[in-house]
């Protein structure tokens, strides 16, 4: 057992293991220490730092917390801009990177200038990992500060962004260099004239695993003891060691601090309700475990000391929890931080305080790892009547974000209760938001939706909805019109007309929600019929009206149909442009990146598959890994059968068979069209496998779904996989439109093989223009952007714009790759 002689010990002990890389820390363009909580990662480099540079030596540190990733991306970037003001402008201005700026941030990051020696911390990196594409963490090993040194602090990485770290050689300290061996706890407890025996040494390190937190609280105990603790768990050994140190004013104290990781001096006084810290909470701030940030004056708790801070909360009873939890949720709603409060206010189900919110843009939300779509349904289930008639507008957005998730049941319960409330009959301002949101109690059938919204115009007197913002994902992120609102075979047109008045009026309703999507399913059926022309005009207004009120869902669906129509006419540049506007819709303001960018990936399986190009398709695609990309049922579902067109691709012609039958009702999908294309995936899929009679008889109730409208391009695309089954279906059942299927057949035939050989296997690289080519090309050289347009003779935006078009095509992201692309 150890010995106890009187004497003071230094409570951050470092091996020399761990001591020998951090010195290698300065020497190093990135240093990336990852390991648990607890094993003094964060302490480690700030006593690094503090003790090893100059007065003179800039150091910025950011913190990550969570908190909503947009907001956490701008506080990282004004850090970057005191290192270098114009990247750090540039990062500013593009916002947390998307789909369609991803190239441009990234480029941003490696234009970094840095002259004098900097160090960047970029702590509790584990908070950006879901926010951030693996290519800007590849941004961020790869700086362009040739003085600058950054410095990642995380828990665990994920597989690919510690992939990404393993194969770029930078400085990684790990949990095995963050443990203590048995021979340091020794040198440790001797700092402290606490002399061990190697057996005692080994069984704390058999006991701690070497984890530093746990050993300084045995080293605490047996300091104050002359023993060790047996207390199991490092939770107990807190307690003991610290928590009951305290007095209850600073137990209490802390406890009301414990919703927040981190605390201002100022929100700390707030939280107890006193304009100075009296000297018993100061006391309890100086913990070991309370790291104090003075330029910030704001102080962090360990996320062990908060995770016992939170148990004794809950056993101090559920009135206190409540009163605790009711302070923070007070706190971030007096500071506009609404979705910080609703997550404080939901712990404790307090409707009252919720529903006195500003709820109008939490339909894309997750709180506290919850989409707020399930927190809607609490609320929808649970709250309270007489608190529902006092907050109704609230309650209809409640009702409209079950709407978006699917939840119809649930919405028609809530549109119903609603309907019951005299507090929305008698006021105008909440029938008009009731009628609105009623109509789609009839979708997706439009002349019904329009009935009732002829009722709902006239109370609006030219203003807007506040419950249906031109922000929600226009039909829940389907970009096809065709599926939604195609619902009776041989009607195409009669709906179409009925889907225009209601646009017209639905459109000025929601200050542009929709817009464009009319004139869209008119552009979808001409290209179905084999009309070009009309198509494409159509095509290019709809993405006009889409663009003029930022609706990416209809913009998106414009482009991919000007895609389909370019590969008709064997237009390598009309399908680039197509390509290039999809980039446009994934980087207007105010939208949920995370939702467009999954639908980007999916938009572009849709055309990798058609020219083949299977591996090009995102992963999750390709694994239907959809669990945590929170979409919308009608996304699921086109992602669902881009990936069992990849499998049919692959040859797992059974998986795809049966992965239909579990999905597809007997008398096929709600939408005709949507069901066509299951019709084709079985069709092929049973041909293959020697089933031709019921391949055939898929081919047959694919046509039933979409000749009587004659719709034939699909059937023309599909036919070069199917052989003469699809001449003979519409030989003997729709004859009069086997010409104009030869016709159509032949043009996407002709332009497959043009397009294909263009893209995939001629000079230019796949989908660039010949301007992008060209800056490209300069770019691989060495260029800068202001160089690159001097030398032909464009504005360095310009540049910037191809530059970003560049990446996102090559799938790059940045510049030392493309001369490998170019090659």
């Amino acid at each position: 057992m150890g010995q106890k002689t009187s004497g003071s010990f230094e409570l951050h002990y470092y091996s020399d293991r761990l001591k020998r890389k951090l010195e290698r820390l300065r020497l190093a363009s990135v240093t990336v220490i990852e390991a648990p909580s607890g094993y003094g990662k964060t302490t480690a480099i700030r006593d690094f730092l503090q003790n090893k540079l100059s007065q003179s030596t800039s150091v910025y540190w950011f913190t990550a917390m969570d908190e909503k990733p947009s907001a956490g991306f701008r506080r990282l970037c004004r850090e970057i801009e005191k290192i270098d003001s114009h990247a750090g402008e540039r990062l500013i201005k593009i916002g947390l990177p998307n789909a369609g700026t991803i190239g441009e941030a990234t480029e941003a990051l490696r234009s970094v200038q840095c002259k004098h020696e900097t160090y960047l911390v970029i702590d509790n990196f584990q908070f950006l990992q879901e926010a951030l594409t693996p290519a800007f963490l590849l941004a961020l090993l790869e700086h362009g500060g040739q003085s600058l040194h950054i410095i990642i602090v995380t828990q665990m990485l994920k597989r690919d962004a510690l992939a990404i770290v393993a194969s770029h050689g930078v400085l990684h300290i790990t949990t095995a260099d963050m443990r203590l061996r048995a021979e340091d706890i020794s040198r440790y407890y001797a700092l402290a004239n606490v002399k061990i025996t190697p057996e005692d040494a080994n069984e704390i390190e058999r006991y701690t695993e070497g984890w530093i937190i746990a050993i300084y609280l045995q080293l605490s105990a047996f300091l104050e003891t002359g023993t060790f603790s047996d207390t199991p768990g490092i939770l107990a050994l807190m307690e003991h060691i610290v928590w009951d140190k305290l007095t209850e004013d600073q137990q209490t104290f802390l406890l009301h601090l414990s919703p927040f990781e981190i605390v201002s001096i100022q929100q700390a006084c707030s939280l107890i309700g006193c304009y100075t810290l009296p000297e018993y909470a100061l006391d309890a701030l100086a913990s070991p475990f309370i790291c104090y940030d003075p330029a910030e004056r704001q102080y962090e708790v360990h996320s062990i000391l908060r995770e016992l801070f939170i148990q004794k909360r809950g056993e101090r009873g559920p009135a206190f929890e409540r009163q605790c939890l009711l302070r923070a949720g007070d706190y971030c709603r007096d500071e506009g931080q609404d979705a910080g409060a609703l997550g404080y206010y939901m712990q404790i189900r307090d409707y009252e305080r919720i529903l006195s919110l500003d709820l109008s843009e939490m339909n894309l939300e997750t709180i506290n790892g919850v989409p707020f779509a399930e927190l809607a349904l609490d609320i929808a289930q649970n709250c309270p009547e007489e608190i529902k008639k006092i907050h109704i507008l609230n309650i209809l957005r409640i009702a409209w974000a079950l709407f978006m998730a699917g939840l119809n049941e649930q919405f028609e319960i809530l549109i119903e209760e609603l309907h019951t409330m005299p507090e929305l009959l008698e006021n105008t301002d909440l029938l008009r938001e009731w009628l609105l949101l009623s109509s789609y109690r009839s979708f997706p059938c439009p002349a019904e939706m329009t009935a009732i919204l002829r009722q709902a115009a006239p109370l609006f007197k030219n203003q807007c909805s506040r419950v249906i913002l031109p922000t929600a994902l226009w039909c829940f992120g389907n970009y096809s019109p065709l599926t939604e609102f195609y619902t009776t075979p041989g009607e195409a047109d009669r709906e179409a007309d009925a889907l225009e008045e209601y646009i017209t009026i639905y459109s000025r309703l929601t200050n542009g929600h929709g817009s464009g999507a009319d004139v869209l399913l008119r552009a979808e059926l001409a290209y179905q019929r084999g009309n070009l022309s009309d198509a494409e005009i159509l095509a290019y207004k709809a993405a006009f009206l889409a663009e003029s009120k930022q609706q990416s869902v209809v913009l998106l669906g414009a482009s991919i149909l000007l895609a389909h129509v370019a590969l008709h006419k064997a237009d390598t540049v009309g399908w680039e442009r197509a390509i290039a506007s999809m980039e446009r819709a994934a980087s207007f303001d105010r939208q949920d990146t995370t939702i467009i960018r999954s639908l980007l990936d999916i938009i572009r399986g849709v055309l990798q598959n058609e020219f083949q190009n299977h591996m090009s398709i995102a992963d999750w695609l390709q694994n239907a890994d959809f669990a945590e990309r929170r979409l919308s049922p009608a996304m699921a579902l086109i992602g669902l059968f881009v990936h069992l067109r990849f499998l049919m691709h692959q040859g797992e012609y059974a998986r795809v068979i049966g992965t239909l039958q579990a999905i597809r009702p007997a008398d096929g999908l709600l939408s005709p069209y949507g069901d066509l294309f299951a019709c084709f995936l079985m069709a092929i899929s049973q041909m293959a496998l020697g089933n031709r009679a019921q391949a055939a008889a898929f081919v047959e109730q694919a046509a039933q779904k979409a000749l009587p409208d004659g719709l034939i391009s699909p059937f023309a695309s599909y036919s070069q996989l199917l052989g003469n089954m699809v001449d003979e279906v519409i030989a003997l059942d729709y004859p009069s439109l086997l010409e104009k299927f030869k016709t159509v057949r032949k043009r996407f035939s002709q332009g497959w093989f043009t397009l294909r050989e263009a893209l995939f296997s001629g000079d230019l690289p796949p989908d660039l223009t010949e301007r992008e080519y060209e800056v490209a090309k300069l770019a691989a050289a060495g260029l800068r952007n202001s160089e690159i347009a001097e030398k032909l003779i464009i504005t360095e935006s310009t540049v910037r714009a191809h530059m970003r078009a560049i990446f996102q095509k090559l799938q790059i992201d940045r510049r030392a790759r493309l001369a490998e692309k170019l090659r």
